[in-house]
């Protein structure tokens, strides 16, 4: 694997090493990072490339695989937590439209189908073609992704979260709102059984939408103004009780960026906050963008109190780090080791998306920040975003740039 030093300076650790482990392709780039993309044995993961899903299997020398076959197209791909399996969809608009759910064992490469919906979604009334699941539960028993539940007429009509239940080959509406535009659904990783049913959803307080049903809505504002408090997120039992709040935004203070992410295999989760009045989204000089953890916590579906919500528990990640301008992160899978990028800074020299390793004693404890390189990223361009995951051991990091062109992930070791 080629050695790349263009990301290192004088503040990078000594004995770091950058590399891209795989070659061959025009463009490559990472799954997104609140997505999870690593195999069983924590060290092969899948990724995108100009030849469609590839999976990389890391070693003496690397290998790729396509993930399929053939060319269909196929709306996204979820691997589940435990790095087992690949879920996807196969979308049809013939004859009134349909769905078909297919699980590839990551072992044996071999597909089955879980599900077929033609018309309409089982349990609901609504187009099956529409149903695009974002994620998975920890138990690899139930899927979930959201869908507009309008007329096609009526402006910022509601958005549904939509449950499939594969044991019951049904579909339901678990929760709705207006507000939930761009969710980001996540179920829960942690492996306990009840945990297995949690899923965490974020709300856009303050957007709007044009009349459009099943699918993406079209989107005429996607972030609020000040005044509307900013997004929160909020975790529900996936069959639409237990309503709990994070104690995150919404006190005139702080808002929601909507990078939020379970924190690895445990009950809490992190995200990235905003100062409530920037209405740059961290592109400002002077600005914060810290890094927050917190627990979620029983608050009425009515309240949406965020920060001040009532029992409410957080730990501020980055207190005490001087010109906190993070943007994404990620976990490894003890939550407590964490993979970083920051909005583009210029440090004097280069302007870039910069790295970041963290590291934390404990849960309660903010993190042990390590510069690690600068991406070059700069929203600008090929509008590549750095985007780093860590391994589940934490000991590999993994990042995009466009520093050759074209975008590429490339591998980060050495950095502990």
């Amino acid at each position: 694997m080629k050695k790349y030093r263009e990301f290192l300076d004088r503040r990078s650790p000594k004995g770091i090493q950058v590399t891209q482990p795989v070659s061959g392709f025009e463009w490559t780039e990472l799954i997104y990072p609140d997505v999870p993309c690593f195999m069983r044995d924590g060290r092969s993961f899948v990724f995108l490339s100009s030849d469609g899903p590839q999976v990389g299997y890391l070693g003496r020398k690397v290998r790729t695989r396509r993930l399929f076959n053939d060319k269909k197209p196929r709306d996204r791909v979820l691997i589940t937590f435990d790095g087992r399996f690949v879920y996807y969809t196969e979308i049809s608009k013939r004859r009134g439209g349909s769905v078909t759910l297919y699980r590839k064992d990551m072992e044996t490469f071999r597909s089955e189908k879980l599900f077929h919906a033609a018309g309409k979604l089982p349990g609901t009334n609504l187009p099956a073609a529409a149903f695009s699941p974002n994620t998975v539960s920890s138990d690899n028993l139930r899927l979930a992704g959201g869908m507009r539940l309008g007329d096609g007429k009526t402006k910022d009509a509601p958005i549904g979260i939509i449950v499939l239940d594969l044991d019951e080959g049904k579909t339901r509406v678990v929760a709705r709102d207006h507000d939930f535009i761009n969710p980001h659904l996540q179920y829960c990783r942690a492996p306990d059984l009840e945990a297995s049913h949690d899923l965490m959803i974020q709300m856009n307080h303050g957007v709007h939408t044009a009349g459009h049903r099943g699918g993406p809505p079209s989107v005429g504002r996607l972030v609020g103004p000040p005044s509307c408090g900013g997004g929160d997120a909020h975790v529900i039992r996936d069959d639409g009780t237990n309503w709990r709040d994070l104690p995150w935004g919404r006190d005139g203070k702080e808002s929601l960026i909507g990078h939020q992410i379970w924190r690895g295999n445990t009950r809490a989760a992190v995200t990235v906050m905003l100062e409530n009045l920037d209405t740059s989204y961290g592109w400002a000089d002077g600005t914060r963008q810290e890094v927050v953890a917190g627990w979620p916590v029983k608050a009425s579906r009515r309240a949406h109190k965020g920060r001040l919500t009532p029992g409410g528990r957080r730990v501020v990640l980055s207190r005490g780090f001087p010109h906190a301008r993070f943007c994404h992160l990620n976990t490894a899978a003890t939550g407590l080791k964490f993979a970083l990028d920051t909005f583009p800074v210029f440090d004097g020299e280069r302007a870039g998306m910069q790295i970041y390793f963290g590291s934390a004693r404990d849960e309660r404890s903010p993190l042990k920040f390590t510069y690690l390189l600068n991406s070059q990223n700069t929203f600008t361009g090929k509008h590549l975003h750095a985007h780093p995951i860590l391994s589940p051991d934490g000991t590999m990091l993994f990042f995009n740039s466009a520093i050759s062109g074209m975008r590429q992930f490339y591998m980060v070791t050495g950095f502990e």
